[in-house]
């Protein structure tokens, strides 16, 4: 734990006190917990909390279930001390809220409004949710051409927004830490950040691009829609398909096919199911597909284990 209390100091300034979790407290947990984890109690700005130091190899899903068992029998919020894990494993953490601490390289701590990552040592506030328009930029330029050094009305142009979304989303971008905006007359985006550590900033502020769904009973003549969903999870993974065809379009493009088709298109079932998208799914892929991290934002809080397994072989693929 001294290698602990040393990167509290580093990275936040004070000296904290790390002591042992009093033994009658830990009589009253599972035997499982006592003997995967060294728990220890520490206090941070008045607030008090655990550490649980790691002993085995876990899942995110595993330590969720552990720390709210801690949590509820002791009555205080739990933090992780793990040893140095893949980019894609810290993602999974982060997206479940769960806190956890890298002694040296990253602290993630939500209930205390502290998000410190190597080399970027400053408290992070609270943000919204990212605007479609936002996540579409981040997603454009992570897949499909670097935006980097490139103008606002040249971005605008190629995302289908107009100049005033897309300067709102650019200026939402840089408060979270995201971009930077330069240039003087002429304004211009920097990231500073590879593809790879981009995607694990931006992806706490990131939802699911589905708005709507409905489904439908024929065939299609239309050709230029995505396949999306399961449709194309199964393509980016080892899943089989499922027997529902799954395809995604722009918010708003199904109003006049409804309107001129009304007998075959229901809430419920269907051979076909179409989702309506905050932003233009055709703009982020070059195939018949929609794009895997859109997929990965569409699933990652289904907590079906081969789901899970599918998402980790789409972030292993992506070549940042």
């Amino acid at each position: 734990m001294e290698e602990l209390k040393k990167y509290f100091k580093q990275v936040i300034g004070i000296e904290v006190e790390i002591k042992p979790v009093l033994l009658n407290k830990l009589n009253s947990l599972p035997l499982y917990i006592t003997i995967g984890y060294d728990l220890f109690l520490t206090n941070i700005n008045n607030q008090d909390f655990i550490l649980a130091e790691v002993k085995n190899e876990f899942t995110a899903d595993t330590l969720r279930k552990h720390f709210d068992i801690i949590q509820t029998t002791l009555n205080l919020p739990t933090a992780a001390v793990i040893k140095p894990i893949e980019a894609y494993n810290r993602l999974r953490l982060i997206e479940k809220r769960i806190p956890f601490i890298i002694p040296g390289k990253q602290m993630y701590l939500p209930d205390l409004l502290i998000d410190l990552k190597e080399f970027k040592i400053k408290p992070k506030e609270q943000i919204p949710f990212m605007p479609p328009a936002a996540q579409l930029l981040i997603l454009f330029h992570l897949q499909i051409e670097l935006l980097e050094g490139i103008n606002l009305k040249s971005i605008a142009k190629k995302l289908g927004y107009d100049a005033m979304t897309i300067t709102r989303s650019v200026h939402y971008l840089q408060n979270a830490d995201l971009c930077q905006l330069l240039g003087t007359k002429d304004k211009f985006l920097h990231f500073g950040k590879n593809k790879s550590e981009l995607w694990e900033l931006a992806l706490p502020l990131m939802t699911s691009p589905v708005k709507k769904t409905i489904f439908y009973t024929g065939k299609l003549d239309d050709h230029n829609f995505r396949k999306a969903n399961m449709s194309a999870l199964s393509f980016y993974s080892n899943l089989n398909p499922d027997r529902i065809e799954y395809y995604a379009v722009k918010y708003g493009y199904l109003q006049n096919l409804i309107e001129n088709d009304q007998n075959n298109f229901g809430q419920f079932e269907g051979n076909i199911c179409f989702e309506e998208w905050k932003y233009d799914p055709t703009l982020l892929t070059k195939t018949q597909y929609v794009d895997p991290l859109s997929i990965y934002l569409c699933f990652r809080n289904n907590d079906d284990e081969r789901t899970q397994m599918a998402l980790e072989q789409i972030i292993k693929n992506m070549l940042w």
